[in-house]
C-alpha cells in the first residue's frame, strides 16, 4: 500500500474544519477532571498505540504539528525512541506507556488459564513498577497515563493487560491517574474509532460520517504501521510474534498427554 499520510492530514483537517479541537487523551482528562470541558465543544481525541515502527509515528506527529493538533503517544518497551518522545513533548503532544506485563508473565511462565494469570497479578504488577519507573527516568516525563497493549496471550486468557489496574492503591503507588480504558474516561467519548488493514481501513467504521455528524467527542486510535509501510519493522514484529507463540504453545509437564481423559 502507498504512504496513506496524505489522507490523514486531511482527516485532521476536515476535523478541525468542522469545529474540532484535535486533543490528547491527557488534554481532554484535564478537562473532563477540572470540569471544564465545553458542554457544547467537540473534541476529537488521538490516541497512537506504537506497537511497531516509530518511524512512522514520527512523520503522523509532523503531520499534526503542522495543522496544530495534538495527540497521545503510547511506547511498548520494544518501540521506545527517546529522541521521538522528546519531540513529541516539544511538539506539545504527551508520551504514555503502552504496557503488556501481564501478557508477558503469562508468555515466559507458558500460563494457560485466567486462574494461573490472576494467581501471577503480583508478579506483573511488580515488574510494570520497575519498568515504568526506569521509563520515567529515561524520558523525563511524568508518564501518568498507560495504556493497555493487547497481545494474542491476552485473547488467549481472557485477561486484558488492564487488569494490573484495577487496584486503585496500586495505582496510587505507581502514580498512574488514568488507564485510557477507564469509564471514566470513555463514558464521555460518544464516538469510537480504530483503524486496521486495508481494505477495511476503520473499525467499525470511519470517523467522517462521526464527524460530519458533529458527534462531541471522537476518539481515534491509530498505529503507525496502518498508515505507511515498513516492511523491515514490521517484519521483524511479525516474525517475533510467531516464535513467541509457538513457544507458549509448546506442551508444558503439566498439559495432559494426547488422549488423556
Amino acid at each position: 500500500m502507498p504512504s496513506r499520510l496524505a489522507a490523514y492530514r486531511r482527516l485532521l483537517e476536515s476535523a478541525q474544519g468542522a469545529g474540532y479541537a484535535v486533543v490528547s487523551i491527557e488534554r481532554l482528562w484535564a478537562l473532563i477532571e477540572s470540569g471544564e470541558m465545553d458542554p457544547a465543544g467537540r473534541y476529537l481525541v488521538l490516541r497512537h498505540d506504537i506497537d511497531t515502527d516509530p518511524g512512522t509515528a514520527g512523520a503522523m506527529l509532523a503531520v499534526e504539528h503542522s495543522v496544530g493538533a495534538q495527540g497521545s503517544y503510547f511506547f511498548r518497551l520494544s518501540t521506545l525512541d527517546l529522541g521521538l518522545a522528546g519531540r513529541i513533548t516539544a511538539a506539545g503532544s504527551q508520551v504514555g506507556y503502552h504496557y503488556e506485563e501481564l501478557a508477558t508473565v503469562a508468555k515466559e511462565r507458558r500460563l494457560r488459564t485466567a486462574a494461573e494469570a490472576l494467581r501471577h497479578l503480583p508478579e506483573a504488577q511488580a515488574l510494570f513498577a520497575r519498568n515504568l519507573e526506569r521509563l520515567r527516568r529515561q524520558t523525563g516525563q511524568a508518564l501518568r497515563v498507560a495504556a493497555s497493549h493487547g497481545d494474542f496471550v491476552n485473547r488467549s486468557l481472557g485477561l486484558p493487560n488492564w487488569t494490573l489496574l484495577t487496584d486503585p492503591a496500586f495505582r496510587r503507588e505507581v502514580g498512574i491517574d488514568l488507564e485510557t480504558y477507564d469509564q471514566a474516561f470513555m463514558g464521555h467519548v460518544t464516538s469510537r474509532h480504530s483503524d486496521t488493514h486495508y481494505p477495511r481501513f476503520w473499525i467499525p467504521t470511519g470517523p467522517a460520517a462521526a464527524i460530519s455528524a458533529g458527534e462531541p467527542v471522537v476518539y481515534l486510535l491509530v498505529h503507525p504501521r496502518h498508515w505507511r509501510v515498513a516492511r523491515l519493522v514490521n517484519a521483524r514484529d511479525d516474525v517475533g510474534r510467531l516464535v513467541e507463540s509457538l513457544s507458549y504453545r509448546r506442551p508444558t509437564r503439566a498439559d495432559p498427554l494426547p488422549g488423556a481423559g
